[in-house]
């Protein structure tokens, strides 16, 4: 988003922690890293965290933090380790500089609150949701009704005081406009064309002829309750159904212990294929090479994870387990594939006996994607930071 504000005219500044090292998406935009506590070895001995993320490439994610830090501060353990350094950072910046607007983005949810510490002498202010604060949150509840009281303060005073409030789904926007009555706007996520611009699909293997094969990167359960065991039973049903054209499911990704017993447990091994995890070239390789897509959600509504927009943009018919979310609804009003409810053995038969007769290969009609690729969605950011400095402009004088 940042490099794209910038190709745009925009001179845009990044405040960020320093736990993480630099990265490639620096280029061309200025970026301050806070220090962080999370980057302290001292620190991260003594709770047993491992070494700095930046620090370790091979490292794809961090050991889990402790329940003394996710269970105890309020929003996030972010508010001790990396507020405090990065507000100084933000304030300097603005008093050094005549910024227009201000930007703050969720998750982490302490991000918002240098927006509040900021008070009076911030300039316009959008806040910008990635994912639901208290709505549909991907993290656990607080404990003690005292720190979900407080949370839910702190973001009633994010979502009232800042001039624009952005979800990134459409009902995480209504929720902030309806429930805290904040001045929203829905900026979709995007695909950026530049990413898959030097993806070479010949490092793919070709699939056998005769077998449709069914693409799944990431993770297949996870968040929010995602259940792939009727898509296990719906592939073994499939598979001893005579005539039919063999369909394969590749997973692309980590494999839990559980799903590897529901694999085996629904008679669906001969039928699933397991290739690891894989660097991003070439899980965007396979996407492309891959005869349909799959995409795997829970029920609720505001899910719609990177991975539509990744599959949007690969230019193969979508097979959507997903049902009144987000996700469903970007596919079916985009006509990019079918959609069928994540729990029904039966529909999603159905659905991959389409997928083997080339039936959903015919109905893939895709339209009107613009505004899911970029530099679509800088654009509307763009419109709402526009707006939310007039509005500010109107507050001050």
């Amino acid at each position: 988003m940042a490099r794209h504000l910038v190709n745009m005219g925009h001179d845009v500044t990044v405040v960020t922690t320093d736990a993480a090292g630099a990265s490639e998406s620096d280029a061309g935009v200025r970026v301050v890293r806070a220090g962080d506590l999370r980057s302290s070895r001292l620190l991260r001995r003594a709770l047993g965290r491992g070494a700095p993320i930046g620090e370790d490439p091979g490292a794809h994610l961090e050991t889990p933090t402790t329940e003394l830090l996710t269970k105890v501060l309020v929003p996030d353990a972010l508010v001790l380790a990396w507020l405090p350094t990065a507000f100084r950072a933000t304030r300097s910046l603005i008093t050094s500089h005549p910024f227009d607007c201000l930007v703050t983005t969720s998750p982490p949810e302490t991000a918002h609150l240098i927006g509040l510490l900021l008070g009076r002498r911030r300039p316009a202010w959008v806040a910008d949701f990635r994912d639901g604060w208290t709505f549909e949150p991907i993290r656990p509840s607080f404990p003690t009704r005292v720190q979900r009281k407080l949370d839910s303060r702190l973001e009633r005073a994010v979502v009232t005081s800042a001039d624009a409030v952005v979800g990134v789904t459409r009902p995480i926007a209504a929720d902030l406009g309806r429930r805290l009555h904040g001045r929203t706007f829905h900026v979709p996520n995007g695909w950026d064309p530049d990413s898959a611009a030097l993806v070479d699909t010949t490092m793919c293997h070709p699939s056998e002829t005769d077998t449709v094969t069914l693409l799944h990167t990431g993770s297949l359960s996870g968040l929010w309750g995602r259940d792939p065991l009727p898509l296990f039973q719906a592939l073994t049903r499939l598979a001893a159904e005579p005539g039919e054209r063999p369909v394969r499911l590749v997973q692309a990704g980590p494999l839990t212990s559980d799903e590897r017993q529901l694999i085996e447990s629904c008679g669906a091994s001969s039928v699933v294929e397991h290739v690891g995890i894989l660097d991003r070239d070439q899980a965007l390789a396979l996407q492309r090479s891959a005869d349909v897509l799959l995409l795997l959600t829970s029920p609720n509504p505001s899910e719609a994870t990177s991975k539509v927009f990744e599959y949007l943009a690969a230019g193969k018919p979508i097979l959507a387990l997903a049902h009144g979310n987000e996700a469903a609804r970007i596919v079916e009003e985009t006509r990019s594939g079918l959609t069928v409810p994540p729990d029904d053995v039966d529909k999603i038969a159905r659905a991959l006996r389409d997928a083997s007769s080339g039936a959903l290969s015919a109905m893939h009609r895709p339209r009107d994607l613009e505004r899911y690729v970029y530099p679509g969605p800088a654009v509307e950011l763009s419109g709402v930071i526009e707006q939310a400095i007039v509005h500010h402009g109107h507050l001050t004088t």
